[in-house]
């Protein structure tokens, strides 16, 4: 029997030759083996980002759906509004056919002076001038001056008066006429039968030449 000294390097010889022997074949089977599990991890990484990122992107998809569904499309209806203010103040409003949400965006115009031009736009039957917005309650020169250049007027529709038909009463209502201008109209009317111009109302002196040039683009003498 040997040494207990020389078994014990016996021993560690045979371990260190064992664990050599190891080494060696791992060296020779590792890289084949790294190769085949370092494939097969890409691809279960590739599957598995795949299912998240779809997971992700209908998560968002619902949120938004949710979002839009309990805000009623706040952005949407916000960037809609304000594309509308835009082009509102890029193009000329037309008072005679605007409602009071088109007249807001044009300068020191409110919401009680775009009430009053409407109400005063149906007592005319439509404004044939700008400066007319001057006889409206309380709009200042200046404000007229500064929306001048913002708005325009469609003359076709102007509500005519019918000089040979019209109402006493239809001729009152209008804010140019007096009562004494309408009885004289209407008595001059009885009498001719037609009345053919706004000339022969001046030359007869049936209404004066101021109330004359107001009404000019509301009779119609047909």
């Amino acid at each position: 029997m040997l040494p207990r000294g020389e078994q014990r390097a016996l021993i560690i010889l045979s371990l260190l030759l064992i664990l050599s022997l190891i080494f060696r074949i791992t060296v020779h089977l590792l890289p084949e083996r790294e190769a085949q599990g370092l494939e097969e991890f890409e691809q279960e990484t590739s599957l598995l980002m795949a299912a998240l990122a779809e997971a992700d992107s209908l998560n968002m998809i619902r949120q938004d759906t949710l979002k839009n569904k309990a805000t009623g499309y706040p952005e949407r209806t916000y960037l809609s509004r304000q594309r509308n203010i835009r082009s509102q103040k890029a193009q000329p409003v037309d008072i005679n056919r605007a409602d009071s949400a088109d007249l807001l965006p044009l300068p020191g115009i409110g919401p009680v002076y775009a009430g009053r031009i409407i109400k005063y736009r149906k007592l005319l039957g439509g404004f044939v001038s700008v400066d007319q917005l001057g006889e409206v309650y309380g709009i200042p020169a200046e404000t007229i001056e500064k929306i001048r250049g913002k708005v325009h007027i469609d003359s076709s529709a102007v509500r005519k008066i019918h000089a040979d038909s019209a109402s006493f009463r239809e001729l009152l209502r209008h804010p140019y006429l007096e009562y004494e201008d309408v009885k004289s109209l209407v008595e001059y009317r009885d009498f001719k039968g037609h009345i053919s111009s706004v000339h022969e109302l001046r030359i007869n002196h049936i209404l004066s030449d101021s109330t004359l040039r107001k009404l000019d683009g509301y009779f119609d003498y047909r």
